[in-house]
């Protein structure tokens, strides 16, 4: 069965490897939101397997976002996974403290994101 991923991303770079990592396995389906709030909207009608989040992102943050989407009954049980280039321990307390399940930092190594995606999968 395809699991369904919603990637929250604002760099275009960034979105355009990450799509293309995450499609290496069929197993997946991808989906895209440039910002935490086109996120939020996309998620009033989807509610995919996986979240990940950038952590750097204007207008609302991904912690913001994942606070909301945790706050929510009917999306707190999606497991959310911090994407962030801060890799310092007080940056992954605060995700894991917003109620992200886990942390991946960029750049990532390809066969290590395809492992957590998995992992976080299941």
């Amino acid at each position: 069965m395809t699991k369904q991923i919603l990637l929250v991303e604002d760099n275009s770079s960034n979105r355009e490897l990450f799509v293309e990592i995450i499609r290496l396995n069929k197993k997946y389906e991808v989906h895209v939101a440039d910002s935490g709030l086109k996120a939020l909207e996309m998620l009033e009608t989807f509610h995919p397997d996986l979240i990940l989040m950038d952590i750097h992102m204007p207008e609302m943050d991904g912690l913001a976002v994942t606070r909301t989407i945790k706050s929510t009954p009917e999306l707190s049980s999606i497991p959310v996974v911090a994407l962030s280039a801060l890799a310092m321990k007080s940056d992954i307390e605060s995700a894991i403290e917003a109620g992200c399940s886990g942390y991946i930092t960029k750049p990532v190594r390809i066969k290590s994101f395809m492992d957590e995606l998995e992992m976080y999968t299941k």
